[in-house]
């Protein structure tokens, strides 16, 4: 058995060739009550709050369009370290840890919305570290509504080792 913890990353030249491609496209189920409810739940609200809102003016908490926009994977198909299997970009591998993100929110998610992610691969960059050699991966994601209205952006840096 090999020891990958001695093995650095990897980068193939098709990944680089790839830096400001469309890496990956994602579409919500249209957003719902039970939704931002569970949301504000699993983040330490208070759902229950919600119960003198009326539907059509209840707008999602700030960052509620990345979890409606994150695929649902089941539990025996996370990587070993319980990442996502898309985490990433194809052609790049090593072990991951995350290098930093960003959000930027510009509209509002309500309830019927139907959002639509696309990710692009904005940087590979290689460096060394005190450890040994690094790479670093950036994405830029951009959330639009049914109505085509950007909603919001991510930027993401996850580091391979």
């Amino acid at each position: 058995m090999t020891d990958e913890s001695h093995i650095g990353p990897a980068v193939t030249d098709e990944a680089r060739a790839r830096v400001g491609t469309v890496t990956a496209r994602y579409r919500s189920d249209p957003v719902s009550v039970r939704q931002i409810r569970e949301y504000i739940a699993g983040t330490g609200g208070r759902p229950e709050e919600l119960n003198d809102i009326n539907d059509d003016e209840l707008v999602a908490p700030p960052l509620f369009f990345h979890a409606a926009c994150r695929p649902v994977v089941a539990e025996g198909d996370l990587q070993p370290d319980g990442q996502y299997p898309f985490l990433g970009v194809q052609g790049v591998s090593g072990r991951t840890m995350a290098g930093g993100h960003k959000y930027e929110v510009l509209a509002p998610v309500r309830v019927g919305d139907v959002l639509t992610v696309t990710e692009r691969l904005a940087d590979i960059a290689e460096k060394s570290g005190k450890t040994g050699p690094l790479v670093f991966v950036t994405t830029q994601s951009e959330y639009h509504n049914q109505r085509d209205e950007l909603v919001a952006r991510y930027r993401q840096t996850v580091i391979f080792r």
